[in-house]
């Protein structure tokens, strides 16, 4: 998924010879998952805790962010203190839950939450989309190190594989992968773990501007996640120096350096 170009946003200089990537890292302990995200904006850390059959704890660690407010989402993520393991991904997000956290601390949140159940065993997702000036961009998901996702977008509507072949990626692709799709829950936990990586594109290929949040900008972001809720948008700050370039060298992702 790409993001529609407005006043607020201007085409990256260096779109077309680069690579949007991402790695989750997700570590499977008696009493706890340890779990991991990077990508070009975002580096952060999430513990969560468990009995064998329900969260106990849930620590989230800003390592990199995009708005000076995002660690303020620690708060609203504990919420998921008490949840049944074995809570499936459509009751996970009910409830507007996204809106009202960091999305991408909510989503490392609810992969660790999967994967609670999965023992003492640790899976490393790399998701890689070359850029692509014209035609369809190729999105691939591995998971420690094999293809488990591979598919051919164009102007955000999926062309292959044949199973999810005409889902939008510009609205309605989750609901449908969890009310209409009939696929197993690993195959939806892919699916969206690769659609967050299409959604990166955006910031690939788009620059918004740093500093306080512009009017344009505000209109076309406001109340989609806790730094840009209504209530404290207007002291939402983008912060300088957050974003990393990994299209030549994936290696690094995981590191937060």
């Amino acid at each position: 998924m790409t993001r529609k170009t407005t006043d607020h946003m201007s085409t990256a200089t260096d779109w077309g010879t680069g690579v949007t990537r991402r790695a989750f890292r997700l570590r499977g302990l008696p009493d706890r998952v340890e779990a991991a995200l990077e990508d070009m904006c975002h580096a952060m850390l999430c513990t969560l805790r468990h009995d064998g059959r329900t969260v106990t704890s849930v620590e989230a660690d800003f390592r990199r962010y995009t708005l000076q407010l995002c660690p303020g989402a620690s708060e609203p993520l504990k919420q998921i203190v008490g949840m049944p393991l074995a809570t499936s991904t459509s009751d996970f997000f009910a409830n507007g839950r996204a809106r009202l956290n960091c999305t991408h601390m909510l989503d490392l949140a609810w992969l660790a939450l999967h994967h609670a159940s999965r023992g003492e065993t640790e899976w490393l997702y790399e998701v890689e989309i070359p850029d692509a000036l014209t035609g369809p961009m190729r999105g691939v998901l591995r998971r420690n190190g094999d293809v488990v996702q591979d598919w051919l977008v164009e102007g955000n509507v999926i062309a292959s594989p044949f199973s999810l072949a005409g889902q939008s990626l510009a609205g309605g692709f989750t609901k449908w992968l969890l009310t209409a799709s009939g696929l197993p829950e690993l195959a939806i936990e892919e699916c969206l773990v690769l659609h967050k990586g299409f959604f990166m594109t955006g910031a690939r290929k788009f620059r918004l501007p740093e500093g306080p949040v512009t009017d344009d900008h505000r209109k076309a972001i406001e109340g989609v996640c806790f730094g840009y809720a209504s209530e404290r948008i207007g002291e939402a700050i983008a912060l300088t120096g957050m974003r990393r370039d990994f299209s030549q060298q994936p290696e690094r992702l995981l590191r937060f350096e």
